[in-house]
C-alpha cells in the first residue's frame, strides 16, 4: 500500500469515528427523535400540564407563578411560553376481550378526542388508531381529515375478544409516533382498563421505555357503571350515603367477574403514565366522558413550556455553576407559587426527569 493510500484510509476512519461519537450526527440519523427531554444539555425544556381548582386547563399563569429545582436545586426559568400547538395523537384503543362491553366506551373517547374547532390546515393535528389485542397493530395511518376519521372510528373500533398485550401496544404506540408522526408534539391517549395477561414486554420495561420517550400518556379508564348494560343501571342518583345495589333479577355468568390482570390495572397506568409526565383520568359516568377526553386534548395542545439551563452545586466551593457536560440522570420538581393562591389546582402534570447523554 501507497503512502497517499495509507494518508487517505486514515482519514476516512477518522471521518467514521467522528460520525459515531458526535451527538449531531445521530440527531441528523433519527429526525423523528429530536424533541427528548434526554439531551447533551446547554437548555432543558419542560412541559407542563395544570389544571385548576375547578378542573379545567390553567390559564393565564406567568414565570412567577412556578419553582424549578433541578436535583434540588432551584432554577432560573429563562424562557416560558404557551400557544396553541400541533399534536401528532396516537389513540391506543383496547379491544381485548376485558372491553368487550365498553367498546361504546372506546368509540365515543376516541371521537371525543378530535378538535371541532380546528380549521384544516397544513401543520394541523394528526391522528393515528391502534388496537390492543393478542397482538397490537395499527389500524389506521396518520391522518388529518378529522372528519373521516369520525366516520371510520365505529368501523374500527370493534371487539376482538382476545386477550390484552397492553404493554405492547405501548410499544407499538411510542414507535409509531418516533417513525410517523409529522408534528414536533405528541401524544398517546390510551382507552383501556389497565389490564395485561398476554404482552412480551413487562410493566418495568415499558416504563423504562416511555421514561425515555417524548410521547406523554394519558389513561382513559371507565368506571363500575361501564360495567353492565343500561336497563341495569339505576334511573335515578342514588342519595347520599345509601349502598349501592345490584339487581335481584341480575344472572351472573361464567365470565362475569374482575380477575387479576383488570385489578392490576389502574397501578399499572398510574406506573405508566406518570413516567412521561401524564396522568390516569376516570369517566364514573357516561356523561362524563367527552369532558374528560376534550379537556386532556386541549390541555395537550395548550401546555405551557418552561425552559432553564441547568445550574448544580460546586462540591469543593459550594457555589452554583453551568454544567452543560454533566452527565448522567436528573430529576426535576416543579411547583406552584405561593402555595396559597393555587390552591385547589392539580399537581402538575409534567416528567419527573431526564438524561445528559454523552
Amino acid at each position: 500500500m501507497t503512502a497517499d493510500r495509507r494518508v487517505v484510509l486514515s482519514l476516512l476512519l477518522s471521518v467514521l469515528v467522528w460520525a459515531k461519537c458526535t451527538p449531531v450526527a445521530q440527531a441528523q440519523a433519527q429526525p423523528r427523535a429530536q424533541a427528548r427531554i434526554v439531551a447533551n444539555v446547554e437548555l432543558v425544556q419542560v412541559p407542563v400540564i395544570i389544571f385548576d381548582d375547578k378542573g379545567t386547563v390553567a390559564a393565564g399563569l406567568k414565570k412567577s407563578d412556578f419553582r424549578l429545582f433541578d436535583d434540588g436545586i432551584e432554577q432560573k426559568i429563562l424562557y416560558f411560553e404557551r400557544e396553541r400547538v400541533p399534536v401528532s395523537f396516537v389513540i391506543l384503543a383496547d379491544l381485548s376481550s376485558s372491553m368487550t362491553r365498553k367498546i361504546p366506551f372506546v368509540q365515543e373517547a376516541a371521537v371525543s378526542l378530535l378538535d371541532p374547532l380546528e380549521e384544516p390546515q397544513q401543520d394541523s393535528d394528526e391522528y393515528s388508531v391502534l388496537s390492543i389485542g393478542k397482538r397490537s397493530r395499527q389500524l389506521l395511518s396518520f391522518t388529518h381529515d378529522q372528519q373521516d376519521l369520525e366516520r371510520r372510528l365505529p368501523l374500527l373500533l370493534t371487539a376482538t375478544n382476545e386477550s390484552t398485550a397492553l404493554f405492547d401496544g405501548i410499544w407499538l404506540g411510542v414507535s409509531t409516533a418516533r417513525k410517523e408522526a409529522v408534528n414536533q408534539h405528541r401524544a398517546m391517549i390510551i382507552i383501556t382498563d389497565g389490564g395485561d395477561n398476554h404482552s412480551r414486554y413487562n410493566l418495568a420495561e415499558t416504563r423504562r421505555l416511555l421514561e425515555e420517550a417524548d410521547v406523554p400518556a394519558f389513561a382513559v379508564m371507565a368506571g363500575p357503571s361501564f360495567e353492565f348494560p343500561a336497563i341495569f343501571l339505576p334511573q335515578e342518583k342514588k342519595q347520599k350515603g345509601s349502598k349501592p345495589q345490584l339487581p335481584s333479577f341480575l344472572a351472573l355468568q361464567d365470565d362475569d367477574y374482575i380477575g387479576p390482570a383488570e385489578r392490576r390495572g389502574p397501578h399499572n397506568m398510574k406506573a405508566l403514565t406518570e413516567a412521561t409526565g401524564g396522568g390516569v383520568f376516570t369517566a364514573r359516568e357516561e356523561e362524563d366522558l367527552p369532558r374528560i377526553v376534550r379537556t386532556i386534548g386541549l390541555a395537550v395542545r395548550y401546555r405551557y413550556v418552561l425552559t432553564y439551563k441547568p445550574m448544580r452545586e460546586s462540591i469543593s466551593r459550594g457555589n452554583r455553576r453551568d454544567v452543560p457536560g454533566d452527565h448522567g440522570s436528573h430529576k426535576i420538581h416543579l411547583e406552584l407559587y405561593p402555595k396559597d393562591k393555587f390552591a385547589g389546582y392539580s399537581t402538575p402534570y409534567y416528567k419527573r426527569g431526564y438524561h445528559n447523554i454523552e
